[in-house]
């Protein structure tokens, strides 16, 4: 565990200064009793001066005997590594997902929140009686993968924005039946989760990405369970920090209009939900197919809204799919008393 290798050292840092070294810094801090010496970055520009009263600063400023933890995605981390090797700094450890992923289940599990899902993943080939499918969004333009999984019986690649390209590199396509391929530029992977949302028949439906699975089986699909989701990430210094990361202040006051005039009596709660920290991220979930349906009606529909504004920032790529994933976040935050949510282990390939 990262616990166990931190107390060997009189000193560590985290190199990343967003979600992943937040949450991990958390609990670090919860286990450990340790504070950091500071949080690591490449460059100061979009990120913040401290976190918690905790510098947030360059490794030229840092001892070479201090231990780094890489608490950043794990597609940068081998890079990072090398480069702080290359430093001077040769005592680091990188945070992968399967760390983090047993470090915050430890965490959120000794202060009673997120529960997981049983985990009961198996390598059997076959299906026990639950109707699933996990439709594993691809597209033309996505970077091979050195270590690509071995697809599951109930995994199935659709290829997203299909309608854009003559390139087929799936047999699902989301440009069959009801669909929205030709806006997959605004949507992104979201693209996928419209046709899913409009032509699966499954009693579960689930969506990961080529890169971002979620480890789960059949057997894990319990009546008891209406959604699977991966652990949320705690952002710094609230959910709306890290929206405001990745979408401009134009599309953020539309977000919180249209929220306002379809959802009025639910709209303080949204707002409390961006205030918390908290944050559902990449649009990866499972669930009952009524579930499913019900939270696509709502977020494709605030979408729908927001379309017929014709801002300026609706037009630009992944402006949608950005907001969808912050509406899967403000959706499930808000119904956890309404819903029976698991979570469950994501995986990163690289």
């Amino acid at each position: 565990m990262i616990t166990d290798i931190i107390l060997q050292y009189s000193k560590f840092a985290f190199y990343g200064a967003q979600v992943v070294a937040y949450g991990a810094y958390t609990a670090i801090k919860h286990f450990c009793k340790r504070l950091p010496e500071c949080f690591v970055v490449s460059s100061l520009s979009g990120n913040p001066g401290a976190i918690d009263g905790i510098p947030v600063q360059t490794p030229d400023t840092l001892s070479s005997d201090t231990l780094i933890i890489i608490a950043v995605t794990e597609v940068l981390q081998d890079e990072i590594a090398d480069t702080l090797h290359k430093s001077g700094f040769h005592h680091t450890v990188k945070l992968t997902a399967h760390e983090e992923h047993l470090l915050m289940s430890n965490y959120y599990a000794g202060i009673g929140k997120f529960p997981l899902a049983d985990a009961k993943i198996s390598n059997d080939t076959g299906f026990n009686d639950v109707d699933f499918t996990l439709y594993e969004i691809r597209n033309h333009l996505d970077m091979p993968l050195q270590n690509a999984p071995k697809l599951k019986p109930w995994e199935i690649p659709i290829q997203a924005g299909a309608e854009l390209t003559d390139i087929r590199i799936c047999e699902q396509l989301d440009n069959a039946g009801k669909n929205i391929s030709s806006k997959n530029r605004k949507y992104c992977e979201t693209s996928a989760m419209y046709w899913a949302w409009k032509n699966a028949k499954s009693s579960w439906i689930g969506l990961e990405h080529y890169r971002r699975h979620l480890l789960i089986s059949p057997d894990m699909l319990q009546d008891n369970i209406d959604v699977i989701l991966p652990f949320p990430y705690m952002c710094c210094p609230n959910v709306q920090a890290q929206l405001n990361r990745f979408v401009d202040k134009e599309l953020v006051k539309a977000l919180q209009s249209a929220l306002k005039t379809l959802h009025p009596n639910h709209y303080d709660c949204y707002m409390e939900c961006l205030s918390g920290r908290y944050h559902y991220a990449y649009n990866l979930i499972v669930a009952k197919s009524q579930v499913f349906a019900d939270y696509c009606e709502w977020a494709f529909g605030i979408t729908d809204y927001l379309e017929r504004l014709t801002i300026p920032s609706i037009k630009k790529a992944r402006a949608l799919g950005y907001v969808i994933e912050m509406l899967t976040s403000l959706y499930f935050i808000s119904n956890q008393n309404n819903l029976i949510i698991k979570h469950a282990e994501k995986a990163i390939y690289t």
